[in-house]
């Protein structure tokens, strides 16, 4: 699981998701809001995928959805 952790906290990085979120709902502005929430998909995205390939390797016994080397 050692590359898909990576990349999901990499894009998690709560900073981002809400300093972009909180700049928008201050400045009143949708650029910032949005990028926040590209952000914050991208990091759902990533945590859905590695949670599937957790559970589908352990069902399976078996790596279904790769992550990287480990």
């Amino acid at each position: 699981m050692g590359a898909a952790l990576f990349v999901t906290f990499s894009v998690l990085l709560a900073v981002f998701v809400f300093v972009f979120l909180a700049l928008g709902a201050l400045l009143e502005q949708t650029g910032p809001t949005r990028v926040g929430g590209y952000f914050g998909l991208a990091a759902a995205a990533g945590a859905w995928y590695t949670s599937a390939a957790g559970v589908l390797s352990t069902t399976f016994g078996r790596v279904v959805l790769p992550t990287g080397p480990r």
